[in-house]
């Protein structure tokens, strides 16, 4: 018996449990604070604290995981050991990133063609419903632009590597999860892991006709892995400050200084600075909750968000609540894998009314808000420029809508192998997969004015209002393959998929005057008088319908990770294309080569990894009406007959058999690299596109034509540029790291024809048009063989005696502008910039991080389109002080001229965003793992030469860069946003 107990004590002591401690540092030999300590396939763990150092109770047996971000994760194995010191190698190379293609995903490694990663660690804080805004700047040839950032319910334009089109769509496909055609409204930006770009044609020629104008792939963070549950929450606090840009004149000024030089104007009395009591300090609070839980075979995650917000006019608001749920699980052996998700969001908005600032810096700072005659009237702005009180529209004026979205998909893949190997697979895997999703949206507008506004009354009416409602519906189904082998240094992929996408669009509205009473609102159309009159019909519907099919493919093949090359083939018909053009067909390859692996670069230790790629691909674009290719009738009129009135019907359109998809031709040429044991790594590409068979009206002859217009397939574009992305990691040690990414991009345009075999387009054709009281002017020309934004104008020479305009006539010589014609304008600038580049200095000194993010673009110009309304004495409105200054000279009773003279140099560069932090690691806390705390600056500093508004609040994306005609104005702001983070 003593022997046999004897025997069996050795094992016992190897299967008790024992205490392991130990510290984990890096490659330099500083600690590594807050790393993962896992015991593996257990929920037992813990971090390293401030010094690096762990202690866990753990199996004499166990295996321990040591992970962290930007290390590579390690396994060690317990052995008995009670005290371990653990290295972590640096993930210097970023080769095994992985990178979300189109229908796949790829390590970084594997990469032939453009695509940009930014992961949640790269995005910039925001206070916004949009979350593009978190990667505005960090992506070099994507130019993401919001002008209205004060208002809650603005979304930014994105448009990626240059205008792709003349009259189809310009923004790129959004593709959430895997599932095309997403809507970035329905997306907590605290849900998101990464954005991946797809900019060349190699990388969105698998999407086909929705391609070219680029692919953004959102993918949303995932229930964790580790065996442990997880809870955050998030807060954040935001206030918009309004930048007063225009230096308008006061009511003492308009006194002073306008009337008493004899010009235009009359003194109402007053002392008011409409621009404050329009606007008041813009303010957003956000909060969200998330759980997360499981481990490789099993996990999920939820998250509940809450926002509400109040923009700096008087009237918008936005207030939401949304949720989003993953799950995923996989079946014994691996056979089966299910995932799902699903995200409900309701949003309630309060519209704002862009005039009033526009009316606000317009109105004659001597008018009082409220009537002296009638103190609870709202003054009378009759006969003025500004035609109505922009108080009084905000205060009485309701423009509300209700928004209901919701996404869901689901997905069940089987891995056929085991079916058929059972244990002998080898390196090789063989999966199919069935993925439905469905989008349903739904908005529900609403408009009313009381009979109680001046507006009401200067019109005639007793009350006003209107209705519309429209929804959404679209269903995606696809079947997609994969298969991966390797066999020693040769490596393949092949993918081959079905897609179906069906969209449904429908809506009415309805419209009314003349209320009994104001204390329905909108809400009861049917009792107003208005419609009852004879020939008002106030009301309108529709409903149209789209359908994608494609079959799909793509091959990917190297060698020992040094030769790498990748084909594709989308085959895809639309129901919007012609009888004649019903399927296109969408190839793409890329190929590239490892030079670093090279036995000639051995003895090149300062470089670390270095790839040549180049690839080529065909995109498509059919972001236009659904039945512009079909003989479809439309109403013309009434014709009253036999004591009633019938609708006249007719064909509303000439047929187009062969209208097609927009073709992007896209070459691109890369270089990727990382040097100095990962201290420098980066990327370099240059893309040139040609966008042919452009989309557009073209006059044609009457007859045979029914219109003198056809929508046809004519014209071709040309972009090219550089894009550089330069990441620096200057200083790494134990307390402090000081990390630089800078990002630059060229941009290059050519509208090259109009025409084709068949359409003769004319050359040219003007654009951004200006409005009263200085109309029929054009700012720029589109013309062939130029670039778009150029602006096209009569060249300032200066005033003769009189005051009056003196501009160059198109022989060089001086004139009056009233003699000059159109022969007389010229090329005088671009406002589409030629280089633009982002900075980004990230620090961490023990536990305080701080980021400053710079951006500007250079090379270009902007119409100063404030200037040319207000700076001189001739606007019956309020003016700038400039025009008692600068431009006193020009005489008050001379119209402006689109001349040079209000052309500048829009160039800028400014911190656009400072962020503070601290992250607390509480050692002894019982319920708390983290704190984080942040404070952010955005839109600090601004340096330019510039003299109107903020610069980069001009639109610079679109057919018209750089150029605005109409007066519309909404101040830029300066936010401040505060938050809090805590996991426990």
């Amino acid at each position: 018996m003593i022997s046999l107990l004897a025997l069996l004590m050795p094992l016992s002591i190897l299967a008790q449990d024992i205490m392991v401690q130990g510290v984990v540092k890096d490659q330099t030999g500083e600690s590594v604070i807050g790393a993962t300590v896992m015991q593996k396939g257990t929920n037992n763990g813990t971090v390293t604290d401030f010094d690096g150092k762990f202690s866990l109770n753990v199996s004499s047996k166990a295996t321990l995981v040591f992970s962290y971000i930007g290390y590579v994760t390690q396994e060690v194995a317990v052995n008995g050991k009670s005290n371990m010191e653990i290295v972590l190698a640096d993930d210097h190379q970023v080769l095994s990133e992985v990178v979300v293609v189109g229908y796949g995903t790829m390590d970084k490694k594997e990469l032939t063609s453009a695509i940009s990663h930014v992961g949640e660690e790269n995005f910039l804080t925001v206070s916004s419903l949009d979350p593009s805004m978190m990667i505005q700047g960090k992506v070099p040839g994507v130019s993401i632009t919001n002008t209205g950032a004060g208002d809650p319910n603005n979304q930014a334009s994105i448009q990626i590597r240059g205008v792709s089109s003349r009259s189809a769509g310009l923004g790129p496909l959004i593709v959430i999860d895997g599932v095309p055609g997403g809507n970035l409204t329905n997306i907590n930006p605290n849900d998101i892991a990464s954005f991946d770009i797809l900019k060349d044609g190699a990388a969105s020629a698998i999407y086909g006709t929705r391609g070219s104008n680029g692919v953004i792939v959102v993918t949303t963070k995932k229930g964790s892995k580790d065996g442990q549950a997880h809870a955050t929450y998030s807060s954040q606090l935001s206030w918009d400050f309004i930048n007063k840009e225009l230096d308008m004149m006061n009511a003492e000024d308009y006194r002073k200084v306008r009337l008493e030089n004899g010009d235009t104007g009359v003194d109402l009395g007053g002392n008011v600075d409409w621009l404050d009591e329009v606007s008041r300090t813009g303010f957003t609070q956000q909060h969200t909750l998330t759980l997360s839980g499981g481990n490789d075979k099993s996990n999920y995650r939820v998250s509940a968000d809450y926002r509400k917000a109040h923009g700096i006019d008087l009237r918008s608001g936005r207030e939401e609540y949304g949720a989003r749920a993953a799950i995923m699980h996989t079946s014994k052996g691996g056979l089966l894998t299910f995932t799902a998700n699903i995200a409900p969001r309701i949003i309630y908005r309060d519209q704002a009314d862009w005039g009033v600032f526009k009316d606000a810096i317009e109105a004659n700072p001597t008018t009082p808000i409220m009537d002296p005659n009638d103190p609870i009237r709202y003054y009378n702005f009759q006969g003025q420029v500004v035609g109505s009180n922009p108080i009084e529209r905000q205060r009485l004026e309701t423009d509300h809508g209700d928004t209901k979205l919701l996404d869901w998909d689901a997905t069940v893949k089987l891995n056929i192998l085991p079916l058929f190997l059972k244990n002998n697979q080898g390196n090789q895997t063989l999966t199919t997969q069935l993925m439905f999703a469905d989008h349903q949206y739904d908005n529900n507008n609403s408009w009313f004015r009381p009979s109680t506004s001046t507006q009401a009354i200067n019109n005639g009416r007793e009350g006003e209002a209107n209705r519309s409602y429209k929804k959404e519906s679209q269903y995606v189904l696809e079947w997609l393959t994969n298969y991966t082998g390797s066999f020693g240094k040769h490596h393949v992929k092949g993918m081959a998929g079905y897609s179906y996408q069906y969209s449904r669009y429908s809506g009415f509205n309805a419209e009314n005057k003349d209320f009994p009473n104001d204390g329905l609102g909108p809400d009861n159309l049917g009792s107003g008088e208005y419609a009852k009159e004879e020939g008002e019909v106030l009301m309108g519907s529709y409903k149209n319908d789209s359908k994608l099919i494609a079959f799909l493919g793509r091959v990917s093949y190297d060698y020992d990770g040094k030769y790498l090359f990748t084909a594709s083939l989308r085959h895809e018909g639309s129901s919007k294309f012609g009888a004649d053009n019903k399927w296109g067909n969408f190839p793409a390859v890329s190929a590239g080569w490892r030079i670093s692996s090279e036995k000639f670069m051995e003895n090149m230790t300062w470089i670390d990894d270095l790839k040549l790629r180049a690839d080529f691909g065909v995109t498509g674009n059919q972001d236009f009406g659904s039945y512009l290719s079909l003989n479809t009738m439309a109403g013309f009129g009434y014709y009253y007959y036999n004591g009633k009135y019938f609708q006249v019907w007719g064909p509303s359109k000439n047929v187009n058999p062969d209208l097609k998809w927009e073709k992007g031709k896209n070459w691109n040429i890369g270089i990727d690299f990382t040097l100095l044991n990962g201290r420098v790594y980066g990327s370099f590409n240059y893309f040139s596109r040609r966008q042919q068979d452009l989309l557009g009206n073209y006059r044609v002859s009457v007859p045979p034509y029914l219109h003198a217009e056809t929508f046809v397939n004519v014209g071709t574009m040309k972009n090219t540029g550089f894009e550089l992305d330069l990441n620096f990691q200057a200083v790494k040690t134990k307390n402090f790291n000081y990390d630089i990414n800078v990002i630059g991009s060229t941009m290059n345009n050519k509208f090259v024809d109009f025409s084709n075999s068949e359409f003769v387009g004319q050359d040219y054709y003007d654009v951004c048009g200006t409005e009263a009281p200085y109309p029929y002017y054009n700012l720029q020309r589109i013309e062939k063989g130029k670039s778009l934004g150029n602006f096209y104008m009569w060249k300032y020479a200066g005033h003769n005696s009189d005051g009056e305009w003196l501009v160059y006539d198109k022989d060089g010589d001086i004139i009056r502008a009233s003699q000059a014609n159109d022969g007389d304008r010229q090329n005088v600038g671009n406002g589409m910039p030629k280089f633009t580049m982002s900075m980004t200095h990230s620090f961490r000194y023990r536990n305080f991080d701080l980021t400053l993010f710079f951006r500007g673009a250079f090379f270009y110009d902007i119409f100063n389109i404030h200037d040319f309304y207000y700076g001189t004495r001739n606007f019956t409105g309020n003016h700038l002080k400039k025009a008692y200054d600068k431009n006193f000279a020009i005489a008050p009773t001379v119209n402006p001229v689109v001349c040079d003279y209000f052309l500048e140099r829009g160039d800028y560069l400014k911190l656009d965003m400072a962020t503070i932090g601290y992250t607390f690691y509480p050692k002894n806390w019982r319920f708390l793992d983290r704190i984080r705390l942040y404070a952010t600056g955005k839109n600090l500093i601004t340096l330019t030469k510039f003299s109107g508004v903020d610069p980069s609040t001009y639109q610079v994306n679109g057919l018209t860069p750089g150029a605005n005609g109409s007066r519309t104005y909404f101040p830029s702001t300066r936010q401040l946003i505060v938050g809090l983070q805590v996991d426990f």
